[in-house]
This record gives structure tokens, C-alpha cells and sequence, in this order.
């Protein structure tokens, strides 16, 4: 059976075909992608376009490009033009054999929240098992902001896992909490979502970042436009700062920060960067926790 041409061989062959519009001259160096195509091409008794320099750089031509459309439309049922960009596994599969060409994928909307009380708690531990923390899949969509006073954002999963324990160390009144984790390839597209909704729909609200004592934690917590950290009480962090926890990894964080973190951060950047040192959240269990 003839294989399907790749997502960034269909992308290539969208982008030649813009580009030819404008330039008959116009062509591409990247190689891999184009020995793909032609490969493709040479099962269907296609030309493409031909080599400017062997194996470096190519040139499509419209007409090629033409017949690898129609073909691949009566052979394939896809147009190679289709955009999937606004697509889920669901809906691309009514335009292409391969579902996993959309792009949202399915846990675009999905954050990972941290319960410690409610109803649904309640009906978990009746359900299930007492527990102290329930962690439950949530989709942003259907989210009201408006119920809640602050949002946490937990940087590691052992961590966040451990919500109700840091939760009970925090000395300052958050209020009605929403605790989501940050994410890894899994959940992170959506955290970002819902810190952009946050700040919208809650501008006085707290967005709170909750995570490492060190650059990259701070980096984070710069860039996502969080409005306070929480942190050890400042005696706690000074006494008890690892130098293993202040990596050379992380150096490159430095100038930045220095330019972008917020006035009110800045003594805890010079106290990493005096100390040379940091301190992982695991490090913070049973540490009085506050707002910086």
C-alpha cells in the first residue's frame, strides 16, 4: 500500500505552491523533506520539479505540484492543501485516513486540578477510598473563573500530588483556590490557556506560581506573568539553600531575569545568585509557606 506523504512534506508542498504563485523561480534546501516527496512521486510516475544542486537545493514546479494534489486526492481521499489546524482527532478524521493530523490534540483543553474539599470530594471518598486529595481532569471551557479567588500553578507532579499537605503550611489567606498542575507535555498547552483566560476574566485575582527556588522556577513564573510566588518564609529559604540546586544548567536564565524579573522578586534572584544556591520544592515540606 502506498504510503502517506508526511505532515511536513504536505506542508512544504503548501508552502512551494504559495511561494510559486509569486516566484516560478522560488526553492527550497530542505532536502530530507523534498527526497520524501519524491519518492512519493516516483511510485505515481510524477515530476515534481528537478534538482538546482544535487541533493541541496530543489525546485517544485507548479505543474508538478498540481498532480501530486489531484492524485493524492483520488488515491488518498485528502487533499494535501486541507489545514488542521483547527482540528481534533474527531474532525480530521472526516478529512484524512490519519486522525492525528489535527492539531488540537485531545488534552488541549484539559488541566489536571488538585480537589481537597467539595461535594465531588466527598462523592469520590463515598465511591471509591478516603483519601485527602482527589486529582481530576477538567476542561477549560466550561471552567467559571469568577467562583474562584486564586489560581496556583504547581511547577513539579510529586508536588502537586502533595497539594493538601503544602496547602495546609500556607500562611496567607488565598481564598477559594483553583490548584492546577503546570504540566508536561501532557497538560502544559492547557495551563498556559488558562493562565492567558485568568488574567482576562480575573485581573485582580491571584495568579500564584508555586515551584522551585531557582532560576528556571523564577523564569516561569516571569514569563507566564504570574502576580506572586509562593515561597518558605525568607529565614526558612536562607538557612536551609542547596548549591546542587543552583545548576550551571541554568546560568542562561541570569541576564534575563535581571532585565524582566518584577522589582518585587528581585531580593530573592540576588539571594540564589549571592548564595549560588536554590531549593527544590521537595525541600519545602512542612516549611511555613508565603506570598511574595
Amino acid at each position: 500500500m502506498l504510503a502517506h506523504l508526511s505532515p511536513k512534506a504536505k506542508q512544504l508542498l503548501t508552502e512551494q505552491h504559495d511561494q510559486l504563485m509569486l516566484d516560478a523561480l522560488t526553492t527550497t534546501t530542505k532536502v530530507a523533506t523534498v527526497q520524501q516527496i519524491i519518492r512519493w512521486c516516483d511510485h505515481e510516475h510524477i515530476q515534481p520539479g528537478k534538482w538546482i544542486v544535487l541533493d541541496k537545493k530543489y525546485r517544485f514546479t507548479r505543474d508538478g505540484i498540481s498532480k501530486i494534489q489531484q492524485t493524492y486526492l483520488m488515491i488518498m481521499q485528502e487533499d494535501i492543501f486541507d489545514d488542521f489546524s483547527q482540528d481534533n482527532h474527531q474532525t480530521a478524521a472526516a478529512k484524512s485516513a490519519d486522525e492525528k493530523l489535527g492539531i488540537i490534540k485531545p488534552t488541549h483543553h484539559i488541566i489536571l486540578t488538585a480537589l481537597t474539599k467539595n461535594a465531588c470530594f466527598a462523592g469520590f471518598q463515598q465511591a471509591f477510598y478516603p483519601n485527602q486529595q482527589v486529582n481530576l481532569e477538567l476542561d477549560i471551557r466550561e471552567l467559571d473563573f469568577a467562583v474562584y479567588d486564586s489560581l496556583v500553578m504547581i511547577e513539579n507532579r510529586d508536588s502537586f500530588n502533595d497539594w493538601h499537605m503544602f496547602a495546609s503550611q500556607i500562611k496567607a489567606e488565598l481564598g477559594n483556590v483553583l490548584a492546577i498542575y503546570r504540566g508536561d507535555s501532557q497538560y502544559s498547552v492547557a495551563a498556559t490557556k488558562v493562565l492567558q483566560m485568568w488574567r482576562e476574566t480575573r485581573p485582580q485575582g491571584k495568579a500564584i506560581y508555586f515551584g522551585d527556588f531557582d532560576l528556571a522556577g523564577l523564569r516561569i513564573a516571569t514569563s507566564s506573568q504570574c502576580t506572586h510566588l509562593l515561597l518558605p518564609q525568607w529565614r526558612y529559604l536562607e538557612s536551609r539553600l542547596v548549591s546542587q540546586h543552583y545548576t550551571e544548567q541554568q546560568q542562561r536564565f541570569l541576564e534575563g531575569l535581571k532585565q524582566d524579573c518584577p522589582s518585587a522578586w528581585r531580593p530573592l534572584l540576588q539571594l540564589m545568585h549571592n548564595n549560588r544556591a536554590g531549593l527544590r520544592q521537595q525541600k519545602m515540606y512542612q516549611a511555613p509557606l508565603v506570598l511574595y
